[in-house]
């Protein structure tokens, strides 16, 4: 086998931040990068070589990873066999992943991407859990800014339950961002795509979210209990309330507890605070929410005003960037009943929309490397679990802190 780790989308905004990753960990692994047009990628390479002074360059594989033909597949199947691990920030991911999962899946090639696309997973367990449960293929989906920190924080909470002999029962988190959080032009035409699209066809007997990995209905199930409107958040002094990610983070929640079992009937929601902005950054925010909801409707006239693919954020806003992630949870004695409040805080020294989410896949990736969990379609929590914590921590700074309020006390 040629490589460790293959890295797919260097092209783009994040991919190439993933590369700067890689090359500036110096981690002691062959890896490679894989793009349509290698002129282009060698370019991005050279650049991203002579910023981080490093002269000895990964190779790059040849092959389209939107495949109309079987000769595509097939080249794209013999750069996947090289590699162990495959890594990708390419999205569309609807567009972009469909083949490489499969090809995965089938090889055996552990897999993890950052996509927000909740269709895409649930298409990606129906046609390709099965097989990648055969193969021992990890088929790692959300592991980025979607959804890592949230799945890691209910998970954390789960385990801290079962250690006080409780089960976690409810699960809520408040998302609080730095003020200079941005989009990027991929980020931006993934969710045009996605919200634009039309959903149609006969719906499964159940969402293949719940799907056991006996092929059954799990019987941990989940109720979002996402706020549909802002709210008054009296902890933090300020409104909050539904975000264009919020049912992405619930329903990776919703995987994880379907095959982790936190709770039979558990409840998790989720909210973004609104924080407390400038008359003129009200008015840009609603500004722009207008441009996306008129390049959603017409694309062909709206979209090309908003930033392009592999354009985004500037590093100055990026590094300026933070994420704290706030939690509450509810645990219930197994013996007499009692409930706890348990309060956390999942920090984040940067953007995680971007340089993070770059970063996180990156260490996802080596994590998959030396993994005994068994493959299927999954969430971080379930492949990689509390380990994927502590190496974020060593390797990114991002804290998770976990403790026991008391009584219990309304978030709202």
């Amino acid at each position: 086998m040629s490589y460790d780790l293959l890295l797919c989308g260097v092209t783009g905004f994040t991919g190439k931040l993933a590369a700067e990753h890689l090359l500036a960990k110096g981690y002691p692994i062959k890896w490679a990068v894989c793009a349509r047009n290698e002129g282009k990628a060698k370019s991005v390479l050279d650049a991203l070589g002579e910023q981080t002074g490093k002269t000895a360059l990964p190779p790059v594989e040849v092959a389209d990873l939107v495949c109309t033909s079987p000769e595509q597949e097939d080249t794209l199947r013999a750069v996947v066999k090289k590699t162990k691990v495959v890594i990708t920030t390419a999205g569309p991911f609807e567009k972009y992943g469909q083949t490489l999962v499969k090809i995965c899946a089938e090889e055996g090639v552990h897999y993890a991407d950052i996509t927000g696309e909740t269709d895409f997973f649930r298409t990606m367990i129906e046609q390709h859990d099965a097989t990648a449960q055969k193969t021992g293929a990890k088929i790692v989906i959300h592991c980025g800014n979607d959804c890592i920190p949230w799945d890691l924080t209910v998970l954390e909470m789960h385990k801290y339950a079962q250690k006080k002999g409780a089960e976690l029962v409810e699960a809520s988190t408040v998302t609080e961002y730095g003020r200079s959080f941005g989009a990027s032009g991929g980020t931006l035409t993934t969710a045009v795509y996605q919200l634009g699209k039309k959903r149609d066809g006969a719906k499964p007997s159940f969402d293949p979210l719940l799907r056991a990995t006996s092929g059954d209905k799990s019987a941990h199930l989940t109720t979002i209990a996402s706020p549909k409107k802002d709210v008054f958040v009296k902890e933090f002094g300020q409104y909050g309330g539904p975000w264009i990610m919020s049912p992405v983070m619930a329903n990776c929640v919703r995987r994880s507890n379907a095959l982790l079992g936190y709770n039979a009937n558990f409840t998790y929601s989720e909210l973004m605070l609104r924080g407390k902005p400038t008359y003129g950054e009200w008015v840009s925010q609603k500004a722009f929410k207008a441009l996306v909801g008129a390049a959603i409707v017409l694309p062909s006239l709206f979209q090309r005003f908003l930033p392009g693919p592999g354009e985004g954020p500037t590093r100055e806003a990026m590094e300026e960037g933070k994420l704290d992630l706030h939690g509450t949870g509810k645990m219930v004695s197994k013996s007499d009943g009692k409930a706890t409040i348990l309060k956390s805080k999942y920090h984040w020294p940067g953007d995680t929309g971007y340089l993070y989410t770059a970063k996180m896949l990156v260490e996802a990736g080596m994590m998959l490397l030396n993994n005994s969990a068994p493959g299927g379609v999954v969430t971080p929590a379930v492949a990689m679990g509390s380990d994927l914590v502590q190496r974020l921590e060593a390797e990114l700074g991002a804290t998770l802190e976990l403790s026991e309020s008391g009584s219990e006390v309304p978030l709202v």
